[in-house]
């Protein structure tokens, strides 16, 4: 997994959170305002008619500041990381 971001503090990953809430992805997205951690708006409309949401939160520097990126699949992630790594 060499594509994962640099981080000093912690580094989480997540699918379907959601569940564990009895809540739908769409209830998820929408009640904790995760709509902008999605790598598009294509992604978050698929995750949501999926019903599967990844989700991958780092902390690059302290315990303090994070990141998080969100998609229907664990490749779209992927691909987002290392796309923001070449820019």
């Amino acid at each position: 997994m060499n594509w994962l971001p640099e981080h000093k503090c912690g580094l989480y990953l997540t699918h379907n959170e959601h569940r564990d809430l009895y809540e739908s992805a769409e209830e998820w997205i929408e009640n904790r305002n995760f709509e902008d951690d999605f790598v598009s708006p294509e992604e978050m409309q698929k995750a949501i008619q999926e019903d599967s949401v990844w989700r991958l939160q780092w902390y690059p520097e302290t315990p303090v500041g994070f990141y998080s990126v969100a998609a229907a699949s664990l490749e779209a992630i992927e691909e987002a990381i290392r796309t923001r790594g070449q820019e």
